[in-house]
């Protein structure tokens, strides 16, 4: 992605197009074309006319197919796609254990009529587990940050470029974030299952703390 990145930045000011048209013999009709040939037997070889028998089979066998290349647009696609991998890969990283929390949520909220009970009694959404959960995810927030921002100043120069590819990293990571903490209001409402205030509060402080060092984070890009 980086290099593809660096390349277009390189190629931009000059507004260069790229496109190409590209020839190619096309044989496809080659073997019926050699079959009339050789069925045809008043054909005239040594004519000096467009009847002559080698230009027919030539003309009916061998086609020019052209197809047009936009490098450029290749280019713009292949840079979309990493785009796209390297904010899945850096929003699942900066998750972390909370993603797969969500992800366990959203499995069992979707696949039973009595969602709700079940999500409650589930193992994963135990208070203690869940606390736990972002207690680990929080350890390893400032690390995983820190590598982060090193990759992105390793290969790319411009603190632009770097908060325009973090922006879709905070909206995923909110987005988990808020589902998590749906999800948590959801199972948390008793002192079943492992849950009670002083649970719940740390959790939520844990979610608050979490979101604010992520966007502290990306807004110094």
């Amino acid at each position: 992605m980086l290099i593809m990145k660096i390349l277009r930045e390189q190629l931009s000011p000059f507004d260069i197009q790229l496109r190409s048209v590209e020839r190619q013999l096309d044989f496809s009709e080659a073997g019926r074309a050699v079959t009339r040939f050789l069925a045809n037997r008043n054909r005239r070889l040594f004519s000096m006319s467009t009847e002559n028998a080698l230009i027919t089979l030539l003309r009916e066998g061998v086609s020019v197919q052209e197809s047009s290349v936009d490098s450029k647009r290749d280019l713009e696609d292949c840079l979309r796609s990493a785009c796209n991998d390297f904010i899945e890969h850096t929003s699942s990283t900066l998750l972390g254990p909370i993603g797969g929390f969500v992800d366990q949520c959203k499995n069992v909220a979707g696949s039973t009529s009595s969602s709700a009970d079940a999500l409650a009694r589930a193992p994963f959404t135990n208070g203690v587990v869940v606390k736990g959960v972002f207690a680990s995810a929080l350890q390893y927030l400032d690390g995983e940050l820190e590598n982060v921002s090193k990759q992105m100043n390793l290969y790319l120069e411009n603190a632009a470029t770097q908060g325009i590819l973090l922006k879709p990293v905070v909206r995923k990571v909110t987005r988990s974030l808020e589902e998590a903490k749906r999800f948590i209001g959801e199972v948390s409402q008793g002192e079943d299952n492992g849950w009670d205030l002083e649970v719940r509060s740390d959790v939520l402080k844990s979610i608050e703390e979490y979101e604010a060092k992520v966007k502290i984070a990306s807004s110094k890009k």
